[in-house]
């Protein structure tokens, strides 16, 4: 019986020993051209230097990038996994990401249709209230100047229509209000 007891103790140890060690290093060891910082609330990091490729991972607004490459409107930027694409326009520099951080700004992802009215003249004012996913969920009127209740309506279901990135501070989602005027 204690040689079956040590031969199994024997065979645990050495299927134990002979796993290999789980590493978590990026397999990508290129040194950066840059280190830029997320000057979105969420930078999609994508397999290829393509919208519609696959998203690998995400940097919250602030974090820092380390960049590898650029080709064209794109950057390559290491990610745990190795490496992934991002729109080098959504990367700011570190004073930029403190001050977005700070005082952060809404930003459109999809802008809100604009709404043509040639004999229009005057303001209108709406103020939207956005979710955490930067979705609007309510318009008021502030002010509507060209007096025109048809065209006050296309320009809040405008409004209803647009998406803006989601504002992050200190790694978390806010909702906020955002201020919007229409100039006839």
């Amino acid at each position: 019986m204690k040689f079956l007891a040590c031969l199994l103790s024997a065979v645990c140890c050495l299927l134990s020993c002979s796993q290999e060690p789980v590493t978590t290093e990026t397999t990508d060891t290129r040194n950066p051209i840059a280190i830029a910082y997320a000057g979105v609330s969420e930078l999609p990091v994508y397999a290829k230097p393509d919208e519609k490729s696959k998203v690998v991972t995400k940097y919250l607004s602030g974090e820092s990038v380390s960049v590898l490459a650029k080709q064209g409107d794109w950057s390559e930027v290491r990610t745990v996994s190795g490496s992934g694409w991002v729109h080098s326009s959504d990367l700011t520099t570190a004073t930029a990401a403190k001050e977005e951080e700070a005082n952060p700004t809404p930003k459109f992802r999809i802008a809100p249709p604009t709404v043509s009215a040639p004999s229009a003249h005057g303001v209108i004012y709406l103020e939207a209230d956005v979710n955490t996913e930067g979705d609007v969920t309510h318009v008021e009127v502030l002010a509507n100047e060209p007096g025109d209740p048809g065209l006050l309506q296309r320009n809040i279901a405008a409004l209803m229509q647009a998406k803006f990135y989601p504002i992050v501070q200190k790694g978390q989602k806010k909702a906020f209000k955002y201020d919007h005027r229409i100039t006839y």
